[in-house]
């Protein structure tokens, strides 16, 4: 569902974003109209990596971004690319989040927290959410655009090409190419970081 977006009118869930922000509570019924269905496709990528046992489901972490949907309400939004930007954070959040929550009720009892896989063409990358986290933030100190590329990916569910068309949104000069190199670059440095033998 590509956002058209030119110079002289803005795609449809720009226009949504830019009225929301503007402060036409009308604009986010629309938005959330426009955005739904790819969210869900977003948010089941993400998920379809998990352990065999998933502790979070689609439907939630999709209502889970949309009540905090108000918390960003005045950004300047830009382009599709921009929320779909903005919308991979919180779903890196809101997974963190839930897994401390998971981690914490289960101190003690020997529980792994939350689970999913950095790539579901390498099983042997099934690693925790918080392990994740705290390794891409080493991470992105020297590898900023990598980071990027991870947090979109791994925690966003987007596809190589939409995460070109973010970083592209977001003022980093990237292609599908590089997208894909940095991917395979960050998953062997998050493996090596994470599971170090």
């Amino acid at each position: 569902m590509p956002d058209h977006s030119s110079t002289s009118a803005p795609g449809l869930m720009t226009q949504c974003l830019q009225e929301w922000r503007a402060g036409d509570d009308g604009a986010l019924a629309r938005l959330a109209s426009q955005v739904y269905n790819e969210l869900r496709r977003l948010a089941g990528s993400v998920l379809m990596r998990h352990a065999e046992t998933p502790t979070v489901q689609v439907t939630s972490l999709v209502h889970d971004l949309y009540l905090q949907l108000p918390d960003v309400q005045g950004i300047d939004w830009q382009s599709r690319g921009h929320f779909l930007n903005v919308a991979a954070r919180m779903m890196r959040n809101i997974l963190v989040d839930h897994a401390r929550r998971r981690t914490a009720l289960k101190r003690g009892s020997g529980a792994a927290g939350f689970y999913t896989d950095v790539g579901a063409e390498d099983p042997a990358l099934q690693v925790d959410v918080m392990a994740v986290d705290r390794a891409l933030d080493a991470f992105a100190g020297s590898y900023p655009r990598q980071a990027r590329v991870v947090e979109l990916r791994f925690f966003g569910g987007l596809t190589a090409a939409e995460t070109a068309e973010v970083l592209r949104a977001t003022g980093v000069e990237s292609s599908l190419r590089t997208v894909e190199r940095d991917w395979t670059f960050a998953r062997a440095w998050l493996k090596n970081a994470i599971q170090p033998n």
